[in-house]
């Protein structure tokens, strides 16, 4: 079975502008196309599609992956290359989620400032809230 662009597109949720642009850039080398240049994808090109979609997800650049495509076409010998590859991707992801983590961690903790700001009507923070008591300063008037 083969698939068009569009199809590919509902299929991968991956847009036909996407794709491509990437079929431009050489990322679907086993793409047959039609006497009128027609890209028809097989199954196996929808999963590849997905396979770059998730590389670039994760920050893979495109000559990252075009050098990941050229060894698949050399098959077999550059197996422990593309696994390295995608190894030093896998640490490059983590190191990502790590620190998305810590970001989250600190948001959570500033909603959760502001659940009790709201929660006491007082903002202790702000130096110019008229809520907080016994300030030793004030606001000039003019």
């Amino acid at each position: 079975m083969s698939y068009t662009i569009k199809e590919v597109e509902k299929l991968t949720g991956i847009s036909s502008h996407t794709l491509r642009f990437w079929a431009k850039k050489g990322l679907f080398p086993f793409v047959q196309k039609d006497d009128n240049q027609v890209k028809y994808f097989s199954h196996s090109d929808v999963e590849w599609a997905k396979l770059i979609n998730c590389m670039r997800t994760v920050g893979m650049n495109l000559a990252m992956i075009v050098e990941y495509i050229s060894l698949c076409q050399k098959g077999f010998k550059t197996a422990n290359e593309r696994r390295e590859m995608l190894l030093v991707q896998k640490k490059n992801t983590q190191e990502k989620i790590y620190s998305l983590q810590q970001a989250l961690l600190m948001i959570e903790g500033k909603i959760s400032y502001y659940d009790e700001m709201i929660a006491k009507s007082k903002d202790p923070l702000n130096p110019l809230s008229s809520d907080i008591p016994n300030r030793c300063w004030k606001k000039d008037k003019k």
